[in-house]
């Protein structure tokens, strides 16, 4: 299943024309569609289409064959690839198992997306066979490298709230034995607080580590399957595989930065 694009020549972008004696600003509030099949594999249908104009609808999507209507189902899968590429929230993309009879006239298979409000039918484009096949080449392992970098990210998340966190306690503990230095029990309270507070860094520590450790093994399955796809595919993939490994090259620069800091 190919990766989705926001380009204007792989999407089907379409308006309904508004009568002539529409106004100016009815025709501006007429949604547009955008969206396109990705790939029949499998004996399923997959694609997406959403409405920029109203962000939070799902579009209702038509199969037919021969002009007959065979199911109708909802855009309303969610879809990364999708989100990062700016649609919407990403839950706009959908699949449907195709019966025998269309499979074996593919060709005759059209797709129709619903536009809201009006009704109107927008037909989604289908690619063809090689078209297909070349997104699959290109799109494999860029996902792999775009979820790894996800990842990378949401390390880079969890390792910062884990300092902040044990920064502000060891503000805290240090604001306390400030109070207690006055006391009279001051010393006997404050090596307790101290054991106590030393208890719990040590803790999050060790659930840091087995995180990091976990997602050490985690990264190093993403890189046995990128090699494998980058092996099969490795003329078609050298400009974007550099560029996004310079990407994650800098991710991880900034993650370690942030450790140390």
């Amino acid at each position: 299943m190919a990766i989705a694009q926001k380009d204007l020549t792989e999407t089907t972008s379409a308006k309904p024309v508004a009568n002539d004696s529409a106004k100016a600003d009815a025709e501006q509030a007429i949604p547009t569609i955008e969206g396109r099949v990705d790939a029949i594999d499998r004996e399923r249908l997959f694609g997406w289409v959403w409405s920029p104009e109203r962000p939070d609808a799902r579009i209702e999507v038509i199969v037919r064959l021969n002009g007959h209507t065979l199911l109708r189902v909802k855009a309303e899968n969610e879809r990364v690839d999708l989100r990062r590429n700016g649609i919407g929230d990403g839950a706009h993309a959908f699949e449907a198992e195709l019966p025998e009879a269309a499979l074996a006239s593919v060709e005759n298979v059209t797709v129709f997306a619903i536009t809201p409000e009006t009704g109107d039918q927008i037909e989604l484009r289908i690619p063809s066979q090689s078209e297909q096949q070349a997104q699959s080449a290109v799109n494999a392992p860029l996902s792999k490298i775009l979820d790894r970098l996800d990842r990378l990210l949401a390390a880079q998340h969890i390792l910062q709230n884990g300092q902040r966190e044990a920064a502000k306690r060891l503000v805290d503990a240090s604001r306390r034995m400030d109070e207690l230095a006055s006391a009279d029990d001051g010393i006997e309270a404050g090596v307790k607080l101290v054991r106590t507070g030393q208890e719990e860094l040590n803790s999050r520590v060790e659930e840091l580590e087995v995180f990091l450790v976990r997602f050490d093994k985690s990264l190093g399955g993403f890189d046995e399957r990128l090699s494998a796809l980058t092996e099969q595919h490795r003329n078609d993939l050298k400009t974007p595989l550099l560029v996004l490994a310079c990407l994650i090259g800098v991710t991880v620069g900034i993650s370690i930065g942030a450790m140390v800091w």
